[in-house]
């Protein structure tokens, strides 16, 4: 059943995509929740590794241990759509997480534990974050991703926008309460991976316009 319906969801293509871009809401990043590495932009529309630990002060909200910031934003109704530029990286996370979810510790990102995340890493593999996790091919490196989420019919789904085409669905999600948008840069190493996550911009549509 699954399986069929990413069958499915490949096939929209383009003409979703375009259609989605609709749904564009104004995410920024929540510098309460990010890990101590991560320096943010003044706008909190970009998110990098520092390298070493920033100054910042002490929060039950923040990350310890992996290095991801969530957006300020919560998703509680209708659909919401974002694309965020990830360039030339050698790894990245972006996806959402549940408001409730842990962010003490060593995390796993898996539905189960209220994260629903797209993975890059090791500068060519890709994988979906369920349990256990799904490995995915890709055609092209994706340069910009767009991140669609539609809250009432628990679907979460990733796009190369460049391309214009469908990476992975989570479908039959579980949200139950507040979302939050979910990004991590990944650790530098020397220059490699040096790279912002930056965030589009956009409007905020909750329900389908007819």
């Amino acid at each position: 059943m699954v399986k069929n319906i990413q069958q499915q969801l490949e096939k929209l293509d383009a003409i979703e995509l375009n259609r989605l871009s609709k749904f564009s809401v104004n995410i920024e990043m929540d510098p309460a929740t990010a890990h101590q590495h991560l320096v943010l932009s003044p706008d909190g529309k970009e998110v990098q590794d520092g390298g070493e630990n920033q100054e910042v002060a002490d929060s039950p909200k923040r990350f310890d241990v992996f290095g991801s910031v969530l957006g300020l934003n919560s998703l509680t109704t209708g659909k919401s759509y974002w694309e965020v530029e990830v360039n030339n990286k050698a790894g990245w996370d972006l996806g959402v997480a549940r408001g409730s979810a842990d962010r003490k510790g060593r995390l796993t990102l898996s539905p189960e534990n209220g994260y629903w995340v797209l993975v890059h890493y090791e500068e060519e593999n890709y994988a979906a974050m369920t349990a256990p996790p799904i490995r995915l091919s890709l055609e092209e490196k994706p340069k910009k991703v767009g991140v669609f989420v539609d809250y009432e019919e628990n679907l979460l789904s990733f796009y190369n926008v460049m391309t214009q085409s469908h990476i992975y669905s989570f479908t039959e999600c579980s949200f139950k309460d507040e979302l939050y948008p979910y990004f991590s840069p990944h650790m530098k190493q020397d220059k490699m991976n040096s790279e912002a996550l930056v965030i589009s911009t956009g409007k905020h549509f909750e329900k389908d316009e007819k």
